[in-house]
């Protein structure tokens, strides 16, 4: 019952349903039973490669085939086989895909089925023994409660700043990641809220981290974080992001602010539309009084310039090596190629000592930018911390470095600005192009 393309692309217009199983006459019965709410496609295959066929046909709901019956086609899959392929998959686009619908499929006759759908998390459930239309009223109920329930409008609309390092190595990972911790401590701090692990209730994400930075992950290492849910699951699932889905499924530092990585796999990256990747950066504003994104190292220039261009500011990491001011020259020209305006732009020089020869003020004056701010070389204190699983901030918060990044930190948390913020001017330019 696999659809061809033609067909899918011809029938947009209505719900689609994936059937998750090798059972032909499942499949059958549930494609009459819900005619009149959408087109029913049907696949089996292992979860690791459904995953993937689930973000390609995007549907509505997706139904688990938890009946325990064997397929009577010749399949040489029992029923308890089918049944725990259901709750692997299951479980596999609970953390892919938190937020797309699961209706498990089964009977009462086989109650072991409709347990192993509870311990699943599949609370939805269609007995093919009541009938066809009591099917077709679980899965409206099921749409009902989607549309009901729409991606909640922002309640804030924070800053968006994008921390461009000019090569690998000038530590632009460390820098997002000890600025978005501040930058949650002094939103907790603002709003009168407890210190972590003071009350041992949830704290509220002030602050979120793009970890989109090479090498992939430096932020996430330097956090101790974990997340498997990354950026681009988190565009594919962009008309479902709301509250519930930010706080659950997307991954937090230990202080309370969002981590969202890049994906294991790099290529999942192709397919991250570069107007779907602004619409999700936007959408993040609404949730988050700063979002930080680290691109330091990231080779691609048009999707960073495209980030670049939808941010309140973009800062421009360096040191003091050659290697890094003519990485600096080249990012600059190509920044300007991409029609970056350099009014959004500003330098930080990091890693800095004087006795290194060329001054931080002279780097600024060189390339005509603004200096936002200059951090001490401080490798012994950044490198203790950081074996520890720690930031600096964590273990010395008195240490140079933080003395220096605090300034930055307190200047993000206070008010925005009282123009309408460049991430939304992007839109315009979009529906003017």
């Amino acid at each position: 019952m696999n659809a061809p393309s033609k067909i899918l692309n011809s029938m947009t217009e209505l719900h689609r349903f994936l059937f998750c199983s090798s059972h032909g006459a499942h499949g059958q019965w549930l494609s009459g039973a819900l005619r009149d709410a959408g087109i029913l496609l049907q696949e089996n295959d292992r979860p690791a490669l459904l995953q993937q066929r689930v973000m390609d046909l995007d549907p509505q709901v997706v139904l688990l085939d938890f009946s325990g019956d064997p397929d009577p086609a010749g399949s040489h899959q029992s029923g308890a086989d089918g049944i725990a392929y259901a709750t692997e998959l299951a479980k596999v686009l609970t953390r892919c895909a938190p937020a797309l619908p699961l209706v498990a499929v089964g009977s009462t006759t086989c109650p072991e089925g409709a347990v192993a759908a509870l311990r699943a998390g599949v609370h939805e459930f269609i007995d093919m023994s009541r009938g066809a239309d009591e099917a077709l009223e679980v899965v409206r109920r099921v749409l009902e409660g989607v549309h009901a329930a729409p991606a909640a409008a922002p309640l804030r609309h924070g800053r968006f700043v994008v921390l461009l390092g000019v090569r690998p190595g000038v530590g632009c990972s460390t820098l997002s990641a000890h600025l978005t911790h501040m930058l949650q401590a002094h939103g907790l701090k603002s709003h009168g809220e407890s210190s972590p692990g003071a009350t041992g209730a949830p704290l509220t994400s002030h602050a979120a981290l793009l970890d989109l930075g090479l090498p992939a992950g430096d932020c996430s290492l330097y956090l101790n974080t974990q997340s498997d849910f990354n950026f681009a699951q988190a565009v594919l699932n962009l008309r479902r992001l709301d509250e519930t889905l930010v706080h659950t499924a997307m991954g937090h530092h230990g202080s309370g602010f969002v981590v969202l990585p890049l994906p294991r796999d790099l290529a999942e990256m192709r397919s991250v539309a570069h107007a779907d990747a602004l619409a999700l950066t936007d959408r993040l504003r609404g949730f988050f009084d700063v979002t930080v994104a680290d691109l330091g190292g990231f080779s691609n220039t048009a999707f960073l310039a495209n980030l670049a261009r939808a941010a309140d500011e973009v800062w421009l990491v360096t040191d003091q090596s050659v290697g890094a001011i003519v990485s600096l020259a080249t990012l600059l020209r190509e920044l300007d190629e991409s029609g970056v305006p350099r009014s959004a732009m500003q330098l930080v020089v990091n890693r800095y000592d004087p006795r290194y020869g060329m001054a931080a003020d002279q780097i600024a004056r060189r390339f005509e930018l603004p200096l936002c701010g200059v951090l001490p070389d401080r490798p012994v204190a950044l490198l203790a911390a950081a074996n520890q699983g720690k930031l600096t901030c964590e273990t010395a918060p008195q240490d140079a470095y933080v003395r220096a990044l605090k300034p930055l930190a307190e200047r993000l948390s206070g008010p925005g600005p009282a123009q309408l913020p460049q991430g939304r001017r992007w839109l315009g330019k979009l529906m003017r192009k």
